[in-house]
């Protein structure tokens, strides 16, 4: 078996070969995951692959490249040498690989958007060559030791390897793997007809039974009872995804020359994510309980009851450090206009991690403020100052 760790571009993937000790080539298959641990799911890619002589990839003895498709597991699978559709061969020729002469290495190249632009994934030895490739290569015995003196009697090893049985070794399938004669008949008398009715008949018998009867009874009586439910309620619990809406009601105010983290005093809904508070007290830092990619919303309403126009300014910190490309630009309309803005990300989050919004604006003026609620045809609830909405997609 061999392992190699693929980064090409935006995927990653972990790949490894199962040689067969047959001659119909080498079952090369691999799992396809994108760079945040997400399987790459009906995808189709493209392969190539070399057999070198040598590390430093100046011997190709061989190469093909191949069309792939990934499944809805991510796994792709192709074989080395084998006649497939629609694959190509641009460098020599499977059969005639001298496995016997150098030290083999195989060179993965992917191209995942099959543009036939390939990108280096890696190379690794072959450290097993297959039994059945190098026999076919094998050079015939130059001098042959008879039976008696301890021999086999042959002057190649494939003669040798038939003579033995060897070549039904692993290219058998166990439904056609031979067995003893003693094997067969102990089979035989076991699965006789007599002794199978025999049993069928005990276990209707003891299904049929009044114990039996009871047991079912007291399992359907569990099944209905309050523990049961409650079981079930914890288990749905359990399956919840992780999810939270928090928001504030107050105004807030920032600086062109100053960070300001965004609170949020109050929590409407949550589950497995959590506000903490920053270093001078104030609820800004949003963590997550668990590993996985989270979809992150929010919304903010800035005024400037001035006139005249101002810019804002907002970003992601995760664990107190930028989030990169994350800064969002705002034009804001002067005269008490409601400028209401907001932003959408996708975030790949371990457990125990935390994130925060930032915003700076040029006009000290501008603020982060709510509406009162109004009493006004029809009636409607309060805007707040800030919210946001985050929750896991996988």
């Amino acid at each position: 078996m061999i392992k190699l760790f693929l980064l090409i571009a935006s995927c990653y993937f972990y790949v490894f070969a199962l040689q067969a000790q047959n001659n119909h080539g080498i079952h090369f298959q691999g799992i396809a995951r994108s760079e945040t641990g997400m399987i790459v799911a009906n995808k189709q890619i493209t392969l190539r692959i070399s057999i070198v002589n040598d590390s430093s990839l100046t011997d190709i003895e061989y190469q093909e490249i191949k069309s792939v498709r990934t499944n809805v597991l991510g796994l792709f699978y192709t074989n080395i040498g084998l006649n497939e559709n629609g694959k190509v061969v641009t460098i020599g020729n499977f059969d005639d690989i001298q496995w016997e002469d150098k030290e083999k290495y195989l060179q993965i190249e992917l191209d995942p958007n099959n543009a036939l632009q390939f990108l280096y994934a890696g190379i690794e030895k072959i450290h097993y060559v297959p039994f059945a490739l190098y026999a076919k290569k094998a050079k015939t015995i130059v001098e042959v030791l008879p039976v008696r003196l301890g021999g086999t009697g042959f002057k190649n090893v494939l003669d040798v390897v038939k003579s033995y049985g060897l070549d039904k070794v692993s290219n058998t399938a166990d439904s056609l793997k031979p067995i003893s004669i003693a094997t067969a008949l102990l089979l035989n008398e076991k699965l006789k007809k007599s002794d199978t009715l025999s049993l069928n008949n005990r276990i209707n018998q003891k299904l049929n039974s009044i114990d039996t009867l009871k047991l079912i009874a007291k399992i359907n009586l569990k099944l209905n009872s309050a523990d049961t439910l409650n079981l079930s309620s914890r288990i749905q619990n359990i399956k919840k995804s992780s999810y939270a809406v928090f928001y504030d009601t107050a105004k807030q105010n920032a600086s062109s020359s100053t960070a300001t983290a965004v609170k949020f005093s109050f929590q409407q809904a949550a589950h497995k994510i959590k506000i903490n508070q920053n270093t001078a007290g104030n609820p800004t830092k949003i963590t997550v309980a668990e590993n996985g990619l989270y979809q992150l919303h929010y919304q903010f309403q800035l005024i400037k009851p001035d006139v005249g126009n101002d810019e804002a300014h907002v970003w992601i910190r995760r664990n107190g450090s930028a989030y990169l490309n994350s800064t969002l630009s705002y034009l804001i309309v002067g005269t008490g206009f409601k400028n209401n803005i907001a932003g959408n990300y996708f975030m790949d989050l371990n457990a125990n991690d935390y994130i925060e919004i930032f915003f700076a604006i040029k006009n000290n003026n501008s603020s982060l403020t709510g509406t009162v609620a109004t009493t006004a045809t029809p009636s409607k609830p309060a805007t707040p100052s800030a919210s946001i909405t985050i929750h896991s997609v996988d």
